[in-house]
């Protein structure tokens, strides 16, 4: 209806994943910093407010078919499950086991920076990506919302944004919500210009632009 029912955010944004489950009205959310709130939606108040990660945001939410389990997947390589009426009683522990994330130490600040914000929703390799972004192969010159068989947001069609060091670099000084405005992209900042510089000299490497 386009009406405000209430704010649960928190002051921890961006919110990344939500899940309803019908039977019980239970409404699970959760945000890059690694909260999961379980939320009455007969009373809209917050029930569960469960810090899940050590480290990293919870990119994926899934209640049981009974609603009484909620799943969760974030920077690791395995789903974690919790019953819910006892989250309260669980330390955070998502972030500890194998994470896909190679050793920071091992790679290029570039490649740290698109590691951290890009890699969760965008593949670099040519062909089909099951992931929740468009392919970046070959990015640089394209034009915004071509990927083809990429479903973009209503805002991209149509756009003349062609994809070069400057957009890139406005992309991440002004974050996409402010960029692109409306884009599905969710809200990612990279302040310090030297670290912008590297993702975009990675990029142009990474995603056959580069020599």
């Amino acid at each position: 209806t386009g009406t405000v029912l209430r704010d649960f955010t928190l002051e921890r944004r961006p919110i990344l994943a939500m899940a309803f489950h019908g039977e019980t009205g239970k409404l699970a959310v959760s945000d890059g910093h690694g909260y999961i709130s379980v939320i009455s939606t007969e009373s809209w108040r917050i029930e569960r407010d469960f810090h899940a990660t050590r480290r990293g945001p919870v990119w994926a939410l899934a209640f049981s078919p009974d609603g009484s389990v909620i799943w969760a997947g974030g920077l690791d390589s395995v789903v974690y499950g919790w019953p819910i009426e006892l989250l309260d009683r669980f330390e955070p522990s998502m972030g500890t086991s194998h994470s896909f994330l190679k050793d920071p130490g091992s790679m290029s600040n570039g490649e740290r920076q698109f590691m951290r914000k890009c890699s969760i929703c965008h593949a670099l390799d040519a062909g089909n990506s099951r992931k929740a972004g468009p392919n970046l192969n070959g990015v640089f010159g394209r034009l915004a919302g071509t990927v083809p068989g990429y479903r973009y947001s209503d805002t991209l069609d149509g756009s003349d944004i062609v994809w070069n060091e400057e957009s890139i670099d406005a992309l991440f000084d002004l974050g996409p919500d402010n960029y692109i405005p409306g884009s599905k992209m969710p809200m990612q900042q990279i302040a310090a210009p030297e670290d912008r510089r590297d993702l975009i000299d990675f990029l142009r490497v990474a995603t056959g632009n580069g020599n």
